[in-house]
């Protein structure tokens, strides 16, 4: 009972958390995507036995934080300014690249491969993030939101209906606990929230809710499997501690990292249709 009580309560701050930061303006947004990226680097490190904040995972967090300032709309940088930006951003990854060259040369090309890898894998979605409200060529924060209430929707009820129906495993080597009716389920549910949205919001036809409803459930649940897989494979049962009851900030957001870049170019090919 303790364990559910304090698994509840802490889901519902960082559901409270991301929904306020959604709703908060670019300035919310950022703090959103700093956030979850500083906190998922640092784990991402972890997995190779890492300091807590290792000289790697610095560096890559100042990147992430360069380029959210550097390419956000929240500032308004001169020429001159995103040209230092541009230095400095190159500057510090080419630092990045020769602490792992010179510092760790027993281990380069795997830990060279984990940094890199690292920054592709956890960067690039999280530098989308702060765009999704604008992908329409407005500033709508439901956009984002919704995005965040697909994925929790369709991890809820697939862990929900997995537990009562399921029997078929759906890939049992990487996540022994997912099966075809848990999928299923969290197809159906997140269907219907996506009409629920259409109901209430009005920002896109149903036919737009219902795609980009798809695509998170398909690519969410592709980025769920991956990072079993990583975790399996560095022999971890969770990424980390951060969320007591629901692991590591990657355990939150690695349907996220899959899905935020194909919904945001979606939206972007949906902008010119509508």
């Amino acid at each position: 009972m303790q364990n559910l009580l304090v698994r509840s309560l802490s889901g519902l701050i960082y559901t409270t958390l991301v929904l306020f930061s959604c709703f908060s303006g670019a300035y919310g947004c950022l703090f959103l995507a700093g956030f979850l990226g500083a906190s998922a680097i640092i784990e991402w490190m972890q997995f190779r036995k890492e300091k807590h904040i290792s000289l790697p995972s610095a560096l890559m967090i100042g990147l992430l934080f360069l380029l959210l300032y550097c390419y956000s709309i929240a500032f308004d940088i001169s020429d001159q300014q995103e040209g230092m930006l541009h230095f400095l951003i190159v500057f510090l990854f080419l630092i990045l690249m020769a602490s792992q060259v010179f510092m760790r040369k027993s281990v380069v090309p795997g830990q060279l491969f984990h940094v890199i890898f690292g920054l592709v894998y956890i960067g690039f979605p999280l530098f989308l993030l702060p765009k999704v409200p604008q992908a329409l060529g407005g500033d709508n924060p439901w956009l984002l939101a919704s995005i965040f209430i697909l994925i929790w929707t369709s991890d809820t009820f697939a862990y929900l209906t997995g537990r009562l129906f399921g029997k078929r495993k759906l890939l049992e080597r990487i996540s022994p606990n997912k099966t075809w009716e848990g999928f299923i389920g969290g197809v159906l549910f997140t269907l219907l929230a996506a009409y629920i949205l259409f109901r209430s919001v009005e920002v896109l036809p149903l036919y737009g809710w219902l795609i980009l409803a798809a695509l998170v459930i398909t690519f969410g649940t592709t980025g769920d499997l991956f990072e079993s897989a990583i975790k399996r494979s560095f022999k971890m049962k969770d990424s980390g501690r951060f969320l007591p009851g629901h692991g590591g900030i990657l355990d939150r957001i690695d349907s996220l990292l899959f899905a935020i870049p194909v919904a945001y170019f979606y939206l972007r090919i949906l902008e010119i249709t509508l």
